[in-house]
């Protein structure tokens, strides 16, 4: 099935637009305006052509020739009808919009995507525009992300018009955008709002390809590249002098990562999946924190029933600290998801750690080397967890957050023990194409041994509050590439003084995203 049903809808409406072309009272056309606009374009055709021998160069009958020939799913002879008006009259009101629609159902996706420039510079911004260059972009694979909001964004302003259609490609764009729930959303808003249709037909085959969890990823390339002002590299107490070695507390870094990964086979419910990752910093100032951290996991799925996904990913990931050897890190991550419908989706999860410390920095995030083995935090370590995720306003508003607790055993008594926490955050979609993500979290830690940083040394035991905020505001600069900003705030209140410390960062960011998945249409 094609996008004929939306086209027709869209025509309707241009159709209705008073004042397109001259003003020329000439009754022939009048009347097929008014045929056009009633719908008959059958009639209205027949009209202009008693008009032609009379008036074979008018633009604005062109228009109308051409509006009906898109109607009437005959796109070629819309787009010559469209380019002779425009040709008559380049200045002709959403031409370019009118133009581009009938080369895209044409075939000539690269002449549409010429015409929806012109009108995008023409300062057109009618949500016809974004559906159709959100079905060029999905077509290409391009910012899946922004693709499904750019089909949201026209099924809110227009729903009798876009939808199904822009209900359904959303589903689609979101599931390549690896967001599953938002893809259900759209799916299911398609079954109950379109019953019996060949819409839904298609939106439950695409569910049931979908699954319960998180959606199945193709081929994807994530890089990113920035800039940080931190008031804090070292995690240096209140109040402490400062290290001989550590020139400053703040220092401006650069920042940079990449997470290259795909599926890699999928059968009979079960599906395997592997992923390269890679994080790198240099300081401006203290280059003996600067960071290298690369690592690759894999992954298993197995579908547990209609609405839940189970998930095991185990990695391995190998850091230098100031190019000495810092941390060797092994994890597996255990997770369920349950789909909830409407009310979002749960997971269950516990994250598992084991950490081998190689330097001399095994002392911990305090900047002061480790001096006995009551200091050496080499062990290993669970979080175990429940969130939840739900989407609110056709998905403009995300809103989570979750519960865990935490537990880490040490072969130093320092770095011993026990905590619980939660966490919360929304996203929001703005205007200008903006959308902020804030995420907050708490922790309560009470370890289970005085610390012996402390001086002088203390018989209580160390005791923990961590807080953190984190605030991302971004905008899309093109398909593939984001631009964003990042501020982050954290507390670790603590009786010992050198773990006493708070932290600000300030961040700017490039993001370009890549993927690569097959995606399915009616």
């Amino acid at each position: 099935m094609k996008c004929s049903t939306a086209a027709a809808a869209l025509a309707a409406a241009l159709l209705a637009l008073p004042g397109v072309g001259s003003a020329a009272d000439d009754a022939l056309r009048a009347r097929a305006e008014r045929l056009a606009a009633a719908g008959h374009c059958e009639e209205a055709l027949k009209a202009l052509g008693e008009m032609a021998a009379r008036a074979p160069l008018d633009a604005r009958a062109e228009v109308v020739k051409g509006q009906c020939q898109i109607r009437l799913e005959r796109y070629e002879e819309a787009v010559a009808s469209l380019e002779r008006a425009r040709a008559l009259d380049p200045h002709l009101p959403l031409i370019d919009l009118q133009l581009g629609i009938a080369r895209f159902h044409a075939g000539d996706s690269a002449g549409a995507q010429r015409a929806f420039a012109d009108a995008r510079a023409a300062g057109t911004t009618r949500p016809e525009l974004d559906f159709y260059e959100a079905l060029l972009r999905l077509q290409a694979g391009q910012d899946a992300a922004a693709t499904a909001r750019a089909f949201e964004r026209a099924r809110r302003e227009r729903p009798a018009e876009f939808d199904p259609a822009a209900s359904y490609y959303a589903g689609l764009a979101w599931s390549s955008a690896n967001d599953a729930q938002r893809a259900r959303e759209a799916l299911q808003r398609v079954i109950e709002q379109s019953p019996g249709t060949p819409w839904a037909a298609a939106a439950q085959r695409a569910l049931d390809r979908l699954g319960a969890g998180p959606a199945a990823p193709g081929l994807w390339v994530r890089l990113q590249a920035g800039m940080e002002w931190d008031s804090n590299v070292a995690f240096l107490g209140n109040g402490l002098a400062t290290p001989d070695q550590i020139s400053s507390k703040s220092d401006v870094r650069g920042v940079w990562s990449a997470d290259v990964g795909s599926e890699l086979w999928r059968r009979g419910g079960w599906a395997l999946g592997a992923r390269a990752f890679y994080y790198g910093s240099a300081h401006v100032r203290d280059s003996e924190f600067d960071l290298e951290f690369p690592g690759a996991a894999a992954w298993v799925d197995r579908e547990t029933s209609e609405r839940s996904l189970f998930r095991l990913e185990s990695g391995f990931g190998y850091g230098w600290l100031g190019y000495d050897p810092y941390v060797a890190s092994w994890f597996a991550t255990p997770q369920w998801f349950l789909d909830q419908g409407r009310w979002g989706v749960t997971r269950f999860y516990s994250a598992f750690t084991v950490d081998n410390f190689l330097s001399d920095h095994n002392g911990g995030g305090s900047g002061f080397p480790g001096s006995n083995d009551s200091r050496n935090r080499d062990g290993w370590g669970v979080i175990p967890g429940i969130d939840h995720r739900v989407l609110l306003r056709d998905g403009a508003t995300e809103l989570r957050g979750g519960v865990f607790g935490e537990h880490y055993d040490a072969k130093g008594r320092d770095w011993d023990f026990w905590g619980v926490g939660v966490h919360g955050g929304f996203r929001q979609e703005l205007p200008w194409r903006l959308a902020l993500d804030t995420e907050a979290r708490y922790a309560h830690r009470p370890f289970s041994h005085p610390s012996t940083y402390e001086v002088p040394p203390s018989n209580h035991d160390r005791s923990d509050d961590f807080v953190e905020v984190d605030v991302h505001l971004e905008r899309p600069i093109t398909d593939r590439l984001t631009a964003s900003v990042r501020y982050d705030y954290l507390r670790n209140f603590s009786n010992v003084d050198v773990f006493d410390y708070d932290r600000h960062l300030v961040g700017a960011y490039l993001t370009y995203f890549w993927q690569k998945r097959p995606g399915a249409h009616p």
